[in-house]
Formats: structure tokens, sequence, C-alpha cells
């Protein structure tokens, strides 16, 4: 069974005496920490697949006690940033996207202060089918690990009912 990496952020920091409470719920495959206050779990588990993986941490979790509200990951990035992973100039990205350049339809920046940030797996999704480049983080893996992110931020903003009235937006 492949092994997945990833680190899951809760509900609130870990003391000392959650330790065990973690290790006997079946999180005995992370290193729990503390960082700026809030509890992290820097996971490396074995499932049938990434998703298996999450949600087996976050039933683990629950089960002692915490709610898992996100998992990390590096999916806003600026313009320099994607520059720099593909070996382009920033004013070639910045042509893109803008429109001047490409066949247009560059995803659109998630922030409108100062620095654009965008999304890494929209971006690399569509430097891959325009033929710009051939990324594994667009993986289905990658794509995956941001969904799961985005449900779980989504979940720990509102109640429990409101979620489920929610549920409908997931469908195809």
């Amino acid at each position: 069974m492949p092994i997945y990496e990833f680190v899951a952020t809760l509900d609130r920091a870990i003391d000392d005496e959650d330790y065990d409470e973690l290790f006997d719920s079946g999180l005995d495959d992370i290193t729990p920490a503390t960082e700026q206050g809030i509890g992290i779990l820097m996971v490396t588990r074995s499932a049938e697949s990434l998703i298996a993986a999450i949600v087996s941490v976050v039933e683990d979790a629950r089960e002692a006690g915490f709610v898992v509200t996100g998992v990390k990951d590096e999916d806003l990035v600026s313009l320099k940033t994607i520059a720099t992973r593909l070996g382009r100039s920033y004013e070639s990205l910045r042509l893109l996207a803008i429109g001047k350049r490409g066949p247009g339809g560059f995803p659109p920046s998630l922030s409108s202060d100062g620095w654009s940030l965008y999304s890494w797996a929209a971006v690399s999704k569509w430097l891959n089918t325009n033929n710009y480049a051939n990324l594994d983080p667009a993986s289905i893996d990658h794509l995956a690990l941001v969904a799961a992110d985005h449900l779980l931020q989504a979940r720990s903003l509102v109640d429990a009912p409101t979620f489920e009235t929610l549920a409908p937006l997931t469908a195809a």
C-alpha cells in the first residue's frame, strides 16, 4: 500500500496530556506539534489513496477529541513563484495571466489586495491543458489535497446542519 505524507491542522493546540489520546485513537503514524497556537499533525500514513488517508486521520483525530480543520498544501502562489517553478520570466507569466499572450482563460487570481495569489492546482492544470508545461503537481493527489483542504475549512466555518445543507453543492 502506498504511503502518503501531509500535515493536518487542528482546532486547538496540543497539550502534553493529548499525546496518549492521539496515539490510542490510531494516530501512531503522526508527529504532533503546536505551531503559533495551532495543533498540527505531521502524517505519514499507509492507505489505498490520499483521500482514504486524509479521511482516516480526520476520523482518528475526532476519536481523540480534535477536529481537523484543514490539510496544509502549497496551493496559493504568486506569479513570481509560478515563474520560478517553470523557469520562465515573471513578465511572460504576467502576460499570460492578463490575456495578452496565449489562448486566454488563465485561472483568475484568488485575491485582489496587493499581491495577486493564484491556485497552483488550477494554474498547473491550465498550463498542462494549454501545453505550456507537463507538471506533476497537477496530479490527482495534489488536486485531491487542495479539495480536501477547502472542504475541511468550510466544515470548520459553519455548524454541522448548515454544512449538511451545503452537501448538494458537491454533487456532479
